[in-house]
């Protein structure tokens, strides 16, 4: 008899990326296995990209969802995230086996408890599954009607043809204490146009229109803006496009991982050791301190952000790209 396996999710599309390496092995273990992704509405298309995830549900408020996931029978949940809640939901739709990390008021919620590895974030989804060996690089299908749909998006946008296309993410939920200054990227986007003839991108979601907008404004011909104009799974199928991804670390930094396109990430203060981009990538960081929890507006971190230079920055691209 196969087994049926619900996996919790983690809530942010960075975190999600990192857990993804682990559940391919998951998958490569248990190849019979029936995985359901039970996660947030907002990443419900992401996880549908996911070629080891075989339905998605999403969580909603716990009584409903848990009365659904009953229905479901599972023979066990694991759970991603730290949270109560996360745990709390398998627990009462009374799924037998309920495997995930301690915290939060959760040991009597979980039937199993594993302990938190150190190194990387992607080595906690590896202990909750329980699973061995080397974690691959993660890994999204993007789906061709995405794809057709962001062509003729960039086909309206700009009309230049055969170019390079470098696309930059200068958004971070987390605030402008993972935020590049605007006027970097305005810089870069300048100084790729010149110098690799390339077709500059900005990428990111509704919050992060604004910012984008004024950028690709002020750096000129062959910058355009597409943030806040694209569904996930065409914003993932931008940053498979495109030729090489600026970032901060943000969930698009890994987003572009997941998709196999190289990352130029860039750095303040939280810690690429822990989490940065699994995939092909150059991390800039000039700060020697490394903090996992910064306050959105800390002086440090902007100061340590800033002083990464453009320059810098280009280099770093032209070596992904294998320029001159």
């Amino acid at each position: 008899m196969n087994s049926s396996v619900l996996i919790v999710s983690t809530n942010w599309i960075g975190d999600a990326v990192m857990g993804m390496p682990a559940l391919q092995l998951f998958r490569a273990e248990h190849p019979d296995a029936g995985i359901t992704m039970l996660t947030n509405p907002g990443l419900k298309a992401l996880w549908q990209m996911h070629p080891a995830v075989d339905s998605v549900q999403t969580m909603e408020k716990p009584f409903p969802t848990a009365r659904k996931l009953r229905t479901m029978q599972y023979d066990r949940a694991y759970v991603f995230p730290n949270s109560f809640r996360s745990a709390f939901v398998p627990w009462l739709a009374g799924i037998p086996r309920r495997i995930g990390l301690h915290g939060h008021w959760r040991r009597l919620l979980l039937t199993e408890i594993v302990s938190t590895p150190e190194g990387h974030q992607q080595l906690e989804y590896r202990n909750i599954l329980g699973v061995q060996g080397d974690l691959p690089a993660p890994r999204l299908v993007v789906p061709e009607e995405s794809l057709q749909a962001l062509k003729k998006k960039l086909d309206d946008l700009l009309p230049e043809k055969g170019m390079p296309l470098v696309v930059l993410l200068p958004g971070a939920a987390r605030g402008p204490s993972k935020r590049w200054p605007p006027e970097h990227f305005i810089e870069l986007a300048k100084k790729l146009r010149t110098s690799v003839d390339a077709v500059v991108v900005l990428g990111g979601g509704p919050d992060d229109a604004a910012a984008c907008a004024d950028i690709a404004e002020q750096a000129g011909t062959g910058v355009a803006s597409l943030a806040g104009k694209t569904t996930i799974p065409e914003w993932a199928a931008l940053l498979k496009m495109s030729d090489c991804v600026v970032s901060n670390d943000s969930g698009g930094m890994h987003l572009a991982t997941a998709v196999g396109t190289p990352v130029a990430g860039i750095y303040g203060l939280t810690d690429p050791a822990k989490t940065g981009p699994l995939g092909t990538s150059r991390v800039l960081q000039k700060s020697t301190t490394r903090n996992r929890d910064i306050a959105r507006t800390s002086e440090e971190a902007i100061q340590a952000l800033a002083s990464i230079t453009p320059d810098e920055a280009h280099a770093a691209v032209c070596g992904l790209m294998e320029r001159p």
